[in-house]
């Protein structure tokens, strides 16, 4: 209890059902009035069939009608405001949800790589849900044994075929559970599926293209769709026939009240109106189970979405709100770091420790494979190691404020992926944009004066449904974003792998007038000519740390001298030379 309670304090989100309680039970007390108005039509036709066609009196006919249509029309009001607090909550749910639920998605794929790209789609289905008639029989259903009941006083008889009704629905509705569920067990995994494999060949459409995937992505797309539209193609055939047993139910059960009434009415055990209220009655008690049939697909859709989500808040990480801290100087220490994720035998990193002192350059180079980007990830807090510590001055990354580092802290990974919005907004990391320091991070990026080549300048919009950016242009603009406002630790994983020759001129003046202005500067790179001005070089072999070493000592192993080349040359032309002797013997002698 103490550690759900503890999660609630993270994620409120998770109590919004209890709090939503005082507006369920405003629904149900607006359908005391709407159930007990519904009363008013079938005490009307009994009044009309008893009273009026009796006595003739055309007054008592005018006045009962007029105190009908009284009560219909605030019956009508009654239901729309329920109706209302129903499209309320589901819109304070949504608004009070949707912020912890994205947080609490990125923060599963931050720390465990999971992806729950479903989680938006099922809070809009609970909130469909919750907003529309569906949730209704929920609040009439407890009225039914109150109509049986005004049944049974008309005639004993008459209410055993409301209860004999009313349990075979019951019947129907436990059967109709039981199919529904088993048949959508599977297909909400698939229908997820299905969607991140459009997403993701929609994404690389130039690869799925030209290097013929078409055919194989539409394959596992067809499959997963199959699933989806087979279960759905049952559960609504199932649906629609036990829709129709339902009713047939219903009418049948009516048509008996209207039947049995007739023959007590001749016995004169009831009066003709009462037959007639009967079966009105009939109709009303029977309706909610009707209703919750006919829209149970919908519910056991909003109950799985409801499940998934609680399911991503109790495994969420926790993060609490920290104590801001005195702003950085860029200094970072790693101390016997090890990163082991789950499902792996190896750890990606061991024993991983580095003094990387403010204001330097330094750099991480390695094969591909040996943990490069791994580590740029724990050095910038976007993961936590397994054992061992990184701290940023001497504060480990998981006690400062998400802010606070969020502002202290640049990075560019490998993959840039740009928001939809304005170039400007996305340099100043979608928040409110500073003119000023926009321009100045482009400027430091070398990417100023393309930006003012595109149709609309910084305002131009790019991202998904935006202006396509190349690869080399979109690497700039992700650059600028990461040194926004200069922040103390500035992190790039291969700044240059898209750039041309006049990029990496202008990345290696960016990273030298960065250092110069007091930013720590890390850098991944498999380019020499990328680490010619670097202070501090770490080499990565197997997730561990192989050797460290100044940028001199580095471009002295890595850049053959040009001394050696041409006495390498000059040992193998003497060679060469003699190789030749003998041939040039043997033309000579003939």
């Amino acid at each position: 209890m103490a550690v759900r309670s503890a999660r609630e304090s993270v994620y409120p989100a998770l109590k919004v059902y209890r709090s939503s309680w005082t507006g369920f039970l405003a629904v149900g007390f607006f359908s005391i009035f709407v159930n007990l108005g519904t009363l008013a039509s079938p005490l009307y036709m009994q009044q009309i069939f008893d009273r009026v066609m009796q006595s003739g009196h055309l007054e008592t006919l005018v006045f009962l009608t007029m105190i009908v249509i009284f009560f219909l029309a605030v019956i009508a009001v009654l239901d729309a405001i329920r109706g209302s607090i129903l499209a309320s909550i589901a819109k304070w749910w949504d608004e009070t949800v949707h912020a912890d639920l994205l947080h609490a998605v990125i923060q599963t794929a931050r720390s465990t790589g999971k992806s729950h790209s479903h989680a938006m789609n099922d809070l809009a289905t609970i909130r469909q849900f919750v907003g529309s008639s569906s949730v209704l029989p929920f609040f009439d259903g407890p009225w039914v044994p109150f109509f049986v009941g005004a049944i049974i006083l008309i005639h004993p008889a008459l209410g055993f075929v409301a209860i004999a009704a009313g349990v075979l629905l019951v019947i129907i509705a436990g059967i109709n559970d039981t199919v529904t569920r088993r048949r959508m067990a599977g297909a909400a995994a698939a229908r997820v599926r299905a969607q991140q494999t459009i997403d993701i060949a929609t994404q690389h459409a130039e690869s799925v293209y030209s290097m013929g995937m078409l055919p194989g992505v539409l394959a596992r797309y067809r499959n997963d769709n199959e699933l989806v539209a087979n279960s759905t193609f049952a559960v609504a055939a199932f649906s629609a026939k036990t829709a129709a047993i339902t009713k047939f139910i219903r009418f049948t059960a009516q048509i008996s009240v209207l039947g049995l009434g007739a023959y007590f009415a001749t016995l004169g055990e009831i009066t003709p109106g009462g037959m007639i209220a009967a079966s009105i009655i009939m109709g009303r008690a029977l309706a909610p189970a009707e209703q919750a049939i006919g829209a149970w697909r919908g519910i056991v859709g909003a109950m799985q979405s409801h499940r998934r989500l609680n399911d991503i808040f109790l495994a969420a990480p926790l993060h609490f709100d920290r104590t801001q801290q005195p702003e950085p100087s860029g200094h970072l220490q790693l101390k016997g770091v090890n990163l082991l994720v789950s499902g792996q035998e190896r750890p990606l990193l061991r024993n991983i420790t580095i003094d990387i002192k403010p204001a330097t350059l330094n750099a991480i180079v390695g094969h591909s494979g040996s943990g490069k980007s791994t580590l740029c990830k724990l050095l910038i807090g976007a993961m936590d190691p397994s054992s061992g510590s990184v701290r940023l001055d001497g504060v480990a990354m998981r006690n400062w404020d998400p802010q606070q580092l969020g502002r202290n802290i640049g990075y560019l990974s490998q993959s840039v992926e740009l928001l939809y919005g304005t170039v400007k907004e996305n340099i100043a990391r979608m928040g409110e944009p500073d003119d000023e320091k926009v321009v100045t991070a482009a400027r430091l990026a070398g990417c100023h004066d393309m930006i003012n080549a595109l149709p609309n300048g910084y305002e131009t919009l790019i991202g998904p449904g935006g202006l396509r950016l190349s690869g080399g242009q979109a690497q700039r603009v992700g650059l600028a974003r990461a040194i926004y406002n200069k922040p103390k630790l500035i992190i790039l994983d291969e700044p240059n792998s898209n750039l041309d020759s006049d990029g990496e001129a202008s990345l290696q003046e960016c990273l030298v007038l960065l250092r110069e202005q007091g930013c720590t500067v890390i850098i991944v790179s498999h380019r020499p000519s990328a680490l010619s001005k670097v202070d501090l070089i770490i080499t990565l072999a197997d997730g561990t740390i192989q050797k460290t070493q100044t940028g001199e000592e580095f471009m002295k192993h890595a850049i053959r001298p040009v001394s050696d080349i041409l006495q390498k040359l000059g040992k193998v032309q003497p060679a060469q030379a003699k190789g030749a002797s003998p041939a040039n013997e043997t033309q000579g002698g003939q």
